[in-house]
């Protein structure tokens, strides 16, 4: 009986060892929430915000890519989980190569221990009819408080479409962003296409989007998922964290990010994607940015799993991989249906392959279309419109009534197959397909 109760005795006093001890890391936690990232009172000079008119890009007789994406370099709204990865740094953007190396494999480690400087990437496409204008955040890591949802390199962005006016800027009519392979689209008064998602309105302020980026975290709409930040949806942001980055040419680390966004301003600098694109094609491994084409290097929980824009396999019926980037005139023109986008690029250079399907010949019955990269079948039915004409060929479009071709994010060594099939997937031996991949060389 006595070491019966000696026993319970012991019990109880674990029992309240362990009590006391969780209602110290929560008021540790509590404590963090509230008093952490309330800046110092070191003075720092805060650059304004950068202006570039019509005016002053064309000054000199042309207006470079760089100036376009300077005129429309967004505001973020940066929200901040002060409850992990490292007191909330892990919410603040920065550059990949932040630690002064190529390697991305130590990028989870090293964020401790460097200034995270904000950068923000951009890209610029053109057609006839539009510029299409993207830019790209970058987090060492993808935390959360369940360890699989962690992950090394984080890498999310966004999409302007921005018509073309004579001597002026317009401003964007529509914008899609990423996260975690969802596309939604932000404008006003949008009729989407079947399968695609409205996000909501676009805010601006001027010609400028405004956004949103969720922080770290565990919840559905949280690990630096971007939306407009008209009606974005709601987070448990501890403590009310958040930062106003905002473009002011000269890379900052956050001063604070303690209460309002608007009270927590952060310049950041632009940086070209083409820093990264010019990579993706290796080296890859040890000490380089990519463990493979589309993948960023990273061993922390889980292996490899961040990708670069042009390895988004964006979860649209429209959507194929890469096509976030390499193809944006098709990614607008496949979910809005009042927007007309030229399919003809004037300026590409974020795309490997030119992928043409023209006509099929032979075709005795009723048939569709397989196309292939490598060994993943990229077409959906709903891709392809077949039209007959007086000597039995078939003219083909690609979903839009003058697309004959799609522009791609591949490898150099990549195998491409065209094939027609019968209505029950068989190869139709007699079929002749008229297609062609171009690989660019850019």
């Amino acid at each position: 009986m006595k070491k019966s109760a000696r026993k319970k005795r012991m019990a109880r006093k674990i029992l309240l060892i362990l009590c006391i001890m969780l209602a110290v890391y929560i008021v540790y936690l509590f404590c963090k929430a509230m008093w952490y990232g309330r800046g110092t009172s070191e003075a720092r000079t805060a650059p304004g915000r950068i202006e570039l008119s019509y005016e002053e890009a064309a000054a000199d007789g042309s207006i470079s890519f760089e100036e376009i994406a300077v005129h429309y370099a967004p505001e973020v709204h940066a929200a901040v989980n002060v409850l992990i990865s490292e007191s909330g740094k892990g919410d603040f953007i920065s550059a990949v190569d932040f630690d002064g190396d190529t390697s991305a494999v130590n990028n989870w480690e090293n964020m401790a221990s460097y200034p995270l400087k904000a950068y923000v990437y951009w890209s610029v496409q053109e057609t006839d009819t539009h510029y299409f204008i993207g830019y790209y955040f970058y987090h060492p890591r993808d935390d959360a408080e369940i360890w699989l949802d962690r992950h090394e390199n984080d890498f999310e962005g966004i999409m302007l479409a921005v018509p073309k006016a004579e001597n002026g800027f317009a401003p964007p009519v529509c914008m899609y962003t990423q996260g975690h392979g969802g596309v939604p689209f932000y404008g006003d008064n949008m009729t989407m296409t079947e399968k695609s998602i409205r996000g909501g309105p676009l805010a601006l302020d001027g010609d400028r989007a405004v956004i949103y980026i969720t922080p770290n975290g565990t919840l559905n709409n949280a690990g630096h998922s971007i939306e407009s930040d008209a009606g974005h949806s709601t987070y448990w942001s501890v403590g009310n964290s958040g930062i106003r980055y905002y473009h002011g040419g000269e890379a900052q680390v956050p001063a604070t990010f303690k209460g309002d966004y608007n009270d927590n301003p952060c310049s950041y600098a632009l940086l070209p994607l083409k820093d990264l694109w010019i990579r993706r094609n290796g080296p890859y491994g040890e000490g380089g940015v990519f463990a493979g084409f589309g993948a960023f290097h990273g061993d922390n929980y889980r292996k490899n799993a961040a990708n670069p824009a042009w390895g988004w396999r964006n979860k649209t019926v429209y959507g194929f991989g890469g096509s976030f980037l390499s193809d944006p005139a098709w990614t607008f023109s496949r979910a809005v249906e009042e927007y007309s986008f030229s399919c003809d690029y004037l300026a590409n250079e974020y795309a490997d392959w030119k992928v043409s399907v023209r006509s099929v010949s032979g075709a005795d019955q009723a048939f569709t279309l397989r196309l292939w990269q490598d060994a993943w079948q990229i077409a959906a039915d709903e891709w392809w419109s077949f039209e007959r004409t007086e000597s039995g060929e078939y003219t083909v479009r690609i979903c839009d009534a003058d697309r004959q071709s799609i522009w791609a994010a591949a490898p150099p060594n990549t195998v491409w197959k065209c094939e027609a099939v019968d209505t029950e997937g068989n190869i139709m031996e007699n079929a002749v397909v008229d297609w062609e991949a171009e690989f660019l060389d850019q």
